[in-house]
Protein backbone atom coordinates (compact mmCIF):
# COMPACT_ATOMS: atom_id res chain seq x y z
CA UNK A 1 0.00 0.00 0.00
CA UNK A 2 1.31 3.45 -0.87
CA UNK A 3 1.05 6.38 1.54
CA UNK A 4 1.61 10.09 1.33
CA UNK A 5 3.30 12.03 4.13
CA UNK A 6 4.12 15.58 5.10
CA UNK A 7 5.74 17.11 8.15
CA UNK A 8 4.66 20.41 9.67
CA UNK A 9 5.35 22.04 13.03
CA UNK A 10 7.05 18.96 14.46
CA UNK A 11 3.97 16.92 13.54
CA UNK A 12 4.19 14.16 10.94
CA UNK A 13 1.04 13.39 8.91
CA UNK A 14 0.68 10.13 7.00
CA UNK A 15 -2.39 9.27 4.92
CA UNK A 16 -3.64 6.89 2.27
CA UNK A 17 -4.10 8.96 -0.94
CA UNK A 18 -6.72 6.45 -2.11
CA UNK A 19 -8.91 7.47 0.86
CA UNK A 20 -8.00 11.08 1.67
CA UNK A 21 -6.95 14.27 -0.06
CA UNK A 22 -5.07 16.80 2.06
CA UNK A 23 -5.69 20.39 0.94
CA UNK A 24 -3.16 22.01 3.22
CA UNK A 25 -1.42 21.85 6.55
CA UNK A 26 -1.07 24.94 8.73
CA UNK A 27 0.77 25.57 11.95
CA UNK A 28 -1.53 26.55 14.83
CA UNK A 29 1.15 26.76 17.53
CA UNK A 30 4.82 26.70 16.62
CA UNK A 31 6.27 23.18 16.77
CA UNK A 32 3.34 21.91 18.87
CA UNK A 33 0.04 21.99 16.92
CA UNK A 34 -0.74 21.72 13.22
CA UNK A 35 -4.06 21.48 11.37
CA UNK A 36 -4.61 19.54 8.14
CA UNK A 37 -7.67 20.21 6.00
CA UNK A 38 -8.75 16.81 4.72
CA UNK A 39 -11.28 15.64 2.15
CA UNK A 40 -12.58 12.09 2.73
CA UNK A 41 -12.95 10.58 -0.74
CA UNK A 42 -15.62 7.93 -0.11
CA UNK A 43 -18.02 10.18 1.84
CA UNK A 44 -17.15 13.55 0.34
CA UNK A 45 -16.85 15.03 3.85
CA UNK A 46 -14.37 17.67 4.90
CA UNK A 47 -12.61 17.29 8.24
CA UNK A 48 -9.95 19.18 10.15
CA UNK A 49 -7.23 16.93 11.60
CA UNK A 50 -5.17 18.48 14.37
CA UNK A 51 -1.82 16.95 15.24
CA UNK A 52 -0.53 17.75 18.72
CA UNK A 53 2.76 17.31 20.56
CA UNK A 54 2.43 18.75 24.08
CA UNK A 55 5.38 19.43 26.42
CA UNK A 56 6.35 16.67 28.85
CA UNK A 57 4.76 16.80 32.32
CA UNK A 58 7.62 18.41 34.23
CA UNK A 59 6.57 21.85 35.42
CA UNK A 60 5.41 22.89 31.95
CA UNK A 61 1.82 23.64 32.93
CA UNK A 62 1.93 27.28 31.85
CA UNK A 63 3.21 26.34 28.37
CA UNK A 64 0.70 23.48 28.13
CA UNK A 65 -2.15 25.84 29.03
CA UNK A 66 -0.96 28.35 26.42
CA UNK A 67 -0.95 25.67 23.72
CA UNK A 68 -4.44 24.41 24.67
CA UNK A 69 -5.70 28.01 24.51
CA UNK A 70 -4.30 28.40 20.98
CA UNK A 71 -5.85 25.09 19.91
CA UNK A 72 -9.22 25.99 21.46
CA UNK A 73 -9.17 29.38 19.74
CA UNK A 74 -8.41 27.82 16.35
CA UNK A 75 -11.18 25.23 16.71
CA UNK A 76 -13.65 27.92 17.82
CA UNK A 77 -12.71 30.31 15.01
CA UNK A 78 -13.09 27.61 12.36
CA UNK A 79 -16.63 27.02 13.58
CA UNK A 80 -16.87 23.33 12.76
CA UNK A 81 -17.43 20.27 14.92
CA UNK A 82 -16.09 18.07 12.12
CA UNK A 83 -12.58 17.58 13.48
CA UNK A 84 -10.29 15.25 15.38
CA UNK A 85 -7.32 16.05 17.59
CA UNK A 86 -4.66 13.39 17.83
CA UNK A 87 -1.14 13.05 19.07
CA UNK A 88 1.03 13.03 22.15
CA UNK A 89 -0.77 15.00 24.86
CA UNK A 90 1.72 14.12 27.61
CA UNK A 91 -1.25 14.04 29.97
CA UNK A 92 -3.93 11.57 30.93
CA UNK A 93 -7.64 11.75 31.64
CA UNK A 94 -8.99 11.80 35.15
CA UNK A 95 -10.63 8.39 34.56
CA UNK A 96 -7.35 6.75 33.46
CA UNK A 97 -5.39 8.25 36.36
CA UNK A 98 -7.99 7.06 38.84
CA UNK A 99 -8.13 3.57 37.34
CA UNK A 100 -4.34 3.18 37.17
CA UNK A 101 -3.71 4.55 40.67
CA UNK A 102 -1.47 7.39 39.49
CA UNK A 103 -1.11 10.87 40.94
CA UNK A 104 -2.71 13.62 38.89
CA UNK A 105 -0.33 16.34 37.73
CA UNK A 106 -1.16 19.92 36.79
CA UNK A 107 -0.90 19.12 33.06
CA UNK A 108 -3.47 16.33 33.55
CA UNK A 109 -5.89 18.85 35.10
CA UNK A 110 -5.40 21.21 32.13
CA UNK A 111 -5.97 18.32 29.70
CA UNK A 112 -9.16 17.21 31.46
CA UNK A 113 -10.44 20.79 31.56
CA UNK A 114 -9.74 21.27 27.86
CA UNK A 115 -11.61 18.06 27.00
CA UNK A 116 -14.59 19.34 28.96
CA UNK A 117 -14.40 22.88 27.52
CA UNK A 118 -14.35 21.56 23.94
CA UNK A 119 -16.77 18.69 24.67
CA UNK A 120 -14.23 16.11 23.48
CA UNK A 121 -13.82 12.46 24.37
CA UNK A 122 -10.80 10.19 24.11
CA UNK A 123 -11.33 7.35 21.65
CA UNK A 124 -8.97 4.97 23.45
CA UNK A 125 -10.17 4.50 27.01
CA UNK A 126 -9.66 0.87 28.00
CA UNK A 127 -5.95 0.26 27.41
CA UNK A 128 -2.68 2.14 27.58
CA UNK A 129 -1.48 3.94 24.47
CA UNK A 130 2.22 4.15 25.32
CA UNK A 131 3.33 0.60 25.99
CA UNK A 132 6.70 1.14 27.67
CA UNK A 133 5.32 3.40 30.40
CA UNK A 134 1.76 1.99 30.26
CA UNK A 135 0.20 5.44 30.03
CA UNK A 136 -2.49 7.05 27.90
CA UNK A 137 -0.50 10.13 26.93
CA UNK A 138 -1.13 9.44 23.22
CA UNK A 139 -4.71 9.48 22.03
CA UNK A 140 -7.31 10.49 19.47
CA UNK A 141 -9.88 13.03 20.65
CA UNK A 142 -13.20 13.69 18.95
CA UNK A 143 -16.25 15.82 19.66
CA UNK A 144 -18.61 13.66 21.69
CA UNK A 145 -21.23 13.80 18.95
CA UNK A 146 -18.80 12.16 16.48
CA UNK A 147 -17.56 9.26 18.61
CA UNK A 148 -20.02 6.87 16.89
CA UNK A 149 -18.32 7.62 13.53
CA UNK A 150 -14.98 6.19 14.61
CA UNK A 151 -14.03 2.62 13.96
CA UNK A 152 -12.11 0.73 16.63
CA UNK A 153 -8.79 2.35 17.52
CA UNK A 154 -5.70 0.20 18.04
CA UNK A 155 -2.41 0.85 19.78
CA UNK A 156 0.69 -0.05 17.80
CA UNK A 157 4.00 -0.59 19.50
CA UNK A 158 7.20 0.98 18.41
Amino acid sequence: MEYSARRRAGIYYVWDPMKLTVHGIEEVYISRVARASVHVLDSGKEIEVYGVYMPVRDNKAKKTEEIWEALTQDITERGTRNFIVNGDFNAETEAWISRSGKIQKEEDVIYQGSLEDLNLVASITEDYTFERAQTQIDNILVPIELIHNLKEAHVTTG
